[in-house]
């Protein structure tokens, strides 16, 4: 008898831990779905720097485009682990990054949502120093037909070093 008891009861709590469990999922809205921004670890070596997903609201249907104050380069090396796209966009990206004098220094391959550009060697060496007035230009794509959507311009400090 007591045996019958005791698996009555792990059956009653097992149906309400489920039934929690799906009326909290039920309670989510889209935006809840965690989407990327980057933050570096002080110091630590750009191909281990880790990444940490924070997860700020924008309104629906709108274009999360993620924005950067400062780059860096280390010879011919462009740390660009800031340049992605955020998970929770319905869109290609394609970003390219210009001087202030329009000169283009670099141009990503398209980027799907939840992708980041990370370490990349560019095609030509820039003269050491520091660039004000960079821009990095997202470029926009639908994912369905890959036709061009609205983009921005995001003003950084391109950092340059040998």
């Amino acid at each position: 008898m007591n045996i019958i008891i005791l698996a009555g009861c792990i059956v009653v709590i097992a149906l309400a831990a489920v039934l929690a469990g799906y009326t909290i999922g039920a309670n989510k809205t889209p935006g809840d779905a965690p989407t990327a921004a980057l933050m570096f670890e002080e110091g630590a070596p750009a191909a281990t720097i880790p990444i940490e997903i924070i997860d700020p609201p924008i309104p629906a249907g709108s274009i999360a485009v993620p924005g950067f104050e400062r780059l860096t380069v280390r010879g011919r090396m462009l740390d660009a682990e800031y340049i992605h796209n955020p998970a929770r966009n319905n869109n290609y990206f394609v970003v390219s990054l210009t001087l202030a004098d329009g000169t283009e220094v670099y141009r990503s391959g398209v980027l799907a949502p939840g992708q980041a550009v990370g370490i990349v060697e560019l095609p030509t060496a820039i003269t050491p120093g520091t660039y004000e007035g960079a821009v990095a230009r997202y470029s926009a794509f639908a994912l369905d037909n890959l036709s061009p959507l609205n983009g921005a311009d995001i003003a950084f400090v391109l950092e340059v070093s040998p």
